[in-house]
């Protein structure tokens, strides 16, 4: 195998190397090799990114975009965008949070980590499970993420 890249080799490969995660969309399981990009699932068709795809070699490497193929370089390259586009807009939101409200800040910080649409800012269902228990929080998290969304909205008719 003269040629080849280790990460690419699948005789490089570990068990854990294949995988399945949620559908974002229907919950039902979607396998993905550690190459994949993205796939459809098998149960509802919607595309599922690869929460846990790591080309990290691609960011560096010359031979990258031959090595992994024009279709997959470019959708790694998309994706790579899209969490800077993503981390981008989460420190704006982080702006808006009242000065010395680190309840919300810390709320927003793990909706954030916890997400796993990695084309979604935050899981919101989760912000909304925490109901009644916590109406306040969510009343100053929805206030804030409504103001958030405001200014994308501001932002792209200008």
């Amino acid at each position: 195998m003269a040629g080849v890249c280790p990460g690419q080799s699948t005789s490089f490969w570990k068990f854990e190397d294949i995988y399945n995660i949620p559908c974002v969309a229907c919950g039902g399981l979607v396998e993905f090799f550690k190459t994949d990009v993205k796939r459809a699932c098998p149960h509802c068709r919607q595309v599922v990114m690869n929460p846990k795809m790591d080309f990290a070699c691609a960011e560096w490497c010359s031979k990258a975009e031959e090595c992994l193929g024009p279709v997959v370089y470019g959708e790694f390259m998309e994706k790579k965008q899209l969490e800077a586009q993503r981390q981008q807009h989460f420190e704006r939101l982080l702006g808006l949070v009242p000065e010395g409200d680190e309840e919300l800040a810390a709320l927003f910080r793990r909706l954030y980590r916890e997400n796993p649409d990695p084309t979604r800012l935050l899981d919101l269902d989760q912000l909304r499970s925490l109901g009644e228990a916590h109406a306040d929080l969510v009343a100053r998290a929805t206030a804030c993420y409504g103001e958030f969304m405001r200014s994308r909205v501001a932002e792209a008719e200008a």
